[in-house]
């Protein structure tokens, strides 16, 4: 999941850049396009048949992924690119919030309250002037809101579902979903030169391939509100990709969002791992029954404690292993 998000957080600069050459829709529609040409092509290779899971499940969180995207790239011509990484890590934190009534999953007073923290984070990082929300940040939060659902999505299918088959389908609903709001989309890959199509090929090799892919992997044993919670590790990823090969400085008072959002992050999984480590492991089968070892006639446990206890078998002697 760690991977994911550093493959995604190098979107947001290549994102900013290919918007100067293609509209929004355009934009998802190429990428996703491409990839959902690529897993066609994997899932061919496979042979494998999907089952209903995987069907709905792909057909599910392709529509909000294909929401999540578009938004963000709206979001994107008002906005800079560590803004939106920020503002989109801070949003799939409500992942946790979602995931209550959707999948049963409590968030815990710890998470509740750095959700708080990260709140407050993104209102210094995205409230301008008058405290007034500008347009491209609020085209990212909402878009940021509908990527928490997918995650919660995810968490549902992904456990049940093949991942490869999953992901692909997502590719596919994203880009039938985007393609009719693209325009004149041959006109416009027309006029990119050959560093919009690497551009272009990155985010579609990396950023509709690789890291979603991973994602669905990682959900398959990761609750929705704890990868809400590595998702902040984006804009982290992000920010040095905008300041170093994206030219962009930042003020003061963004620093202080981004800490607010990364001590949230910081202090909720350090909680976790800590209530994790004292949680006692559940009692095995084995354990429950004493030095009966497997089922507790004849067995290793009960040569080594020498116990006379005997056989269930008809036909066993005492003390005699059963193999």
């Amino acid at each position: 999941m760690v991977m994911a998000t550093l493959l995604w957080g190098a979107t947001f600069v290549v994102l900013r850049d290919s918007l100067a050459h293609l509209a929004p829709a355009a934009l998802v529609a190429t990428r996703f396009s491409a990839a959902a040409m690529l897993f066609a092509l994997a899932v061919l290779a496979r042979r494998r048949p999907l089952d209903r899971a995987t069907v709905v499940g792909g057909a599910v969180t392709g529509l909000l992924t294909a929401g999540g995207y578009l938004f963000q790239a709206i979001g994107l011509t008002a906005t800079s690119a560590g803004s939106s990484a920020f503002l989109t890590g801070t949003g799939t934190l409500l992942a946790a919030l979602f995931a209550w009534p959707l999948l049963r999953q409590r968030p815990t007073t710890w998470l509740v309250l750095g959700l708080l923290l990260a709140m407050a984070g993104s209102a210094l990082l995205s409230l301008r002037g008058a405290w007034r929300v500008g347009v491209g940040e609020a085209w990212t939060l909402l878009g940021a809101a509908i990527y928490a659902l997918q995650i919660v999505e995810v968490a549902r299918w992904a456990p049940r579902a093949d991942a490869v088959a999953l992901t692909g389908i997502q590719a596919g609903v994203v880009a039938a979903c985007t393609l009719p709001f693209a325009g004149d989309l041959a006109g416009q890959l027309r006029s990119l030169d050959g560093a919009g199509w690497a551009r272009v090929g990155y985010l579609a090799v990396c950023g509709s391939v690789v890291a979603p892919l991973l994602q669905v992997l990682a959900q398959r044993t990761l609750p929705a509100g704890r990868v809400g919670l590595l998702f902040a590790l984006e804009p982290v990823f992000a920010l040095g990709f905008a300041i170093t090969a994206g030219g962009e400085r930042f003020v003061a008072r963004w620093w202080a969002g981004a800490a607010l959002i990364l001590c949230a992050v910081v202090m909720v999984e350090w909680r976790e791992a800590r209530s994790a480590a004292a949680t006692p492991p559940p009692a095995t089968a084995g354990g429950a029954r004493g030095s009966s070892g497997r089922g507790g006639t004849g067995s290793r446990a009960c040569r080594a404690c020498r116990c006379r206890r005997p056989a269930r078998r008809a036909g066993r002697r005492p003390g005699r292993a059963s193999r």
